[in-house]
């Protein structure tokens, strides 16, 4: 990696994820959108991470003795016979040439990862806003768009449409011998979703841990016909966004509906019970983000729903050849 002045490359810590975590809330600040990233969520994601070794696959850059960057690489297949490999990177926009280090850093592996576990198709990606230094810097050394996501807020809680779920299906309080089912359901319903990766072992077990912390499943609206969990939507929030933007906002995620049960008003159904729940807790608005080409037509879905496009990312990637 490309020396920067001051700057010390070292393996991770686990003691630096407060300062990772610090690092992608004051990007989070700097754009004016996006959510805040308690550090107890970023220990839970990083205590069951994924075909990533944080030994050889992640590095952090440490000035005068705090976190000023950190670089991590991993991989996934696909549904549509892919592999990704990811770049995912933070740095602090004040050190000259750092997140550009950070990113030659990551390629490297990402590459050197690719040439140990081959496959037919091979690709590096990466996420940034559109219009972003990141996004101009990716483009130059010949990355593409392939997808565009948006973040959706809905401003209010005013006006929430009365809709409900179809006869015979109900919501119910989540127990804890429920989650491995909700988890399951999940999984199998985003199987047809465009850049859809199967979920793993590790992924349930940071699911399981998530569900006990922050709000955890107090404000999940999950729907069940039978034994069957037909649609779910699994809404959460951080006390840290309300510090960090001075509004209390919720996240309306991890929407998805059982492949037998969409075009019935289920997933529509959800959000608008969400709505209402938040907005009896004392919530002023709800956030969400899509995938700008989601096959079930869920960005016209929400906007009907009274959300708004206030940003918009891109995932760009470049094909790794032999």
């Amino acid at each position: 990696m490309p020396a920067v002045a001051d700057v010390v490359v070292r393996p991770f810590r686990t003691e630096d994820i407060p300062g990772m975590a610090a690092l992608v809330n004051a990007r989070t600040r700097r754009d004016g959108h996006g959510e805040y990233l308690p550090p107890e969520t970023l220990a839970e994601q990083y205590a069951h991470l994924t075909r990533c070794d944080p030994e050889t696959d992640l590095r952090v850059a440490e000035r005068a003795g705090a976190v000023a960057g950190y670089a991590r690489t991993t991989w996934a297949d696909t549904g549509e016979g892919d592999r990704e490999h990811w770049l995912i990177v933070e740095a602090d926009p004040t050190v000259d040439g750092l997140e550009a280090a950070l990113l030659e850093w990551c390629e490297r592996r990402a590459l050197e990862v690719a040439a140990a576990v081959p496959a037919p198709e091979q690709h590096l990606v990466a996420a940034a806003m559109v219009d972003s230094e990141r996004f101009a810097t990716l483009t130059a050394i010949g990355f593409e768009v392939m997808r565009y996501g948006h973040m959706m807020i809905r401003p209010h809680l005013d006006d929430i449409p009365p809709l409900t779920l179809p006869a015979g299906i109900e919501v119910r309080p989540v127990e804890l011998d429920q989650l491995r089912t909700i988890f399951d359901a999940d999984n199998v319903a985003f199987r047809d979703h465009w850049g859809n990766v199967d979920k793993t072992e590790d992924d349930y077990l940071a699911f399981v841990e998530g569900a006990g912390s922050g709000t955890g499943t107090s404000l999940w609206q999950i729907a069940w016909a039978g034994d069957d969990v037909v649609g779910q939507v699994r809404t959460y929030a951080h006390e840290g966004d309300e510090a960090m933007f001075g509004r209390k906002r919720a996240w309306t995620e991890e929407i998805s509906t059982a492949r037998d049960w969409r075009q019935q008003g289920i997933a529509s159904a959800l959000v608008c019970a969400s709505l209402r729940q938040l907005a009896a807790l004392g919530y002023e608005e709800a956030a969400l983000g899509v995938d700008s080409e989601n096959l079930s037509g869920a960005l016209g879905l929400y906007r009907s729903l009274g959300y708004e496009v206030v940003a918009t990312d891109a995932m760009l990637r470049r094909p790794i050849t032999p």
